[in-house]
């Protein structure tokens, strides 16, 4: 069984060495106080069902996360998630399963404050794209698959430095800026995702994120590695949550730079999406997406409509049906449903 999607032990030996570090006590910390006292240890998992039209029906524990963290004074802040995914368990015609599994690295990193209104991060990140990106974790979005929108053009994480701003905390107005100066560390393979990069950098301002509504204006430039192929995207995402129904859209375009043969010379597209709280804890969720590619002739539309049961804000069960049109890079017709829970 393969854990790790690259066989790079020495820069996994060096990440498991650097999250011990920040875990290890202080000096001066105040002795009657375990430093245990400041590390905070959960996570989440994610049980998946599919059944596509064009492949078969398959069980797998999709993903299976574990965050450390700690907060022990303004410059010592780390955290840590530790990711494992794509665990099958049952496929249609081949039975039961447990034959392969994927471990990642997917964020490791410290924070530093600044001051009460600045924050430094060093290490591997989210990158701060859109407001999906940020809460990726699977009982905290809607559906079990996700908008093509939200991460296919761009960097969706980030190996090197961030700085936060907030102008007003109360409403949640800030900006940040971020730079990757090389490659990404301990990347998932390219079979996760279409293409790595090797220089990032990019910015996020927020307008406004309470628990009303989110607004946020991206923008990043971005070196696909090992390509000449040069990414430079914007997008506008926002959220709205009302009494009776929460909104959810984002709009984003690329131009893509290359000397490769393409349609045309960027990526461009968008969703919306509308929760509905019905009774029990049932919510009924629907879903439009465009979105054209740069090296796809036709593009992808994707209609989505699903019913979401919560019956605690941390367990949430997922039952829907998508119609997809075009050229199909992700979201395949068919049912999903999934289990996620945060532990």
């Amino acid at each position: 069984m393969s854990f790790f999607p690259h066989p790079d032990r020495h820069a996994l030996a060096y990440a498991f060495s650097l999250a011990m570090f920040c875990f290890t006590p202080q000096l001066y910390a105040d002795p009657t106080q375990s430093w245990l006292d400041a590390v905070t240890v959960s996570g989440y998992a994610k049980l998946t069902a599919s059944a596509p039209n064009r492949a078969p029906t398959a069980v797998e524990l999709d993903d299976l996360s574990l965050f450390v963290s700690g907060k022990f004074n303004r410059w010592l802040n780390p955290f840590m998630e530790a990711e494992a995914y794509k665990m099958p368990l049952w496929e249609e015609s081949k039975g039961l399963q447990f034959n392969s599994a994927q471990l990642v690295i997917e964020r490791l990193y410290n924070d530093i404050h600044i001051t009460e209104d600045d924050t430094f991060r060093a290490g591997k990140f989210l990158a701060p794209i859109n407001h999906w990106n940020i809460v990726h974790a699977a009982p905290l979005v809607w559906t079990t698959t996700r908008p093509v929108t939200s991460n296919y053009s761009r960097a969706n994480y980030v190996t090197g430095f961030n700085i936060r701003h907030d102008f007003d905390a109360l409403s949640g107005h800030a900006l940040e800026v971020y730079w990757q100066p090389a490659a990404e560390f301990n990347p998932k393979p390219l079979t996760e995702h279409e293409r790595h990069y090797q220089t990032v950098a990019g910015a996020r301002w927020i307008a406004h994120e309470d628990l009303d509504y989110y607004l946020g204006v991206s923008f990043q430039h971005a070196d696909v590695d090992k390509s000449n192929e040069t990414r430079n995207s914007i997008s506008v995402d926002g959220n709205w949550q009302h009494k009776w129904f929460e909104l959810e859209s984002e709009l984003l375009f690329t131009q893509v730079d290359t000397d490769q043969l393409h349609y045309r010379h960027h990526d461009w597209g968008g969703y919306v999406q509308m929760a509905v709280p019905l009774v029990d804890h049932f919510n009924l969720i629907a879903r439009y997406e465009h979105f054209e590619f740069a090296n796809k002739l036709a593009p992808t539309d994707t209609a989505l409509g699903g019913i979401v049961y919560r019956p605690v804000p941390r367990l949430s069960f997922k039952l829907e049906w998508q119609q997809t049109e075009g050229s199909v890079y992700q979201n395949q017709t068919g049912l999903y449903s999934s289990i996620a829970v945060l532990f």
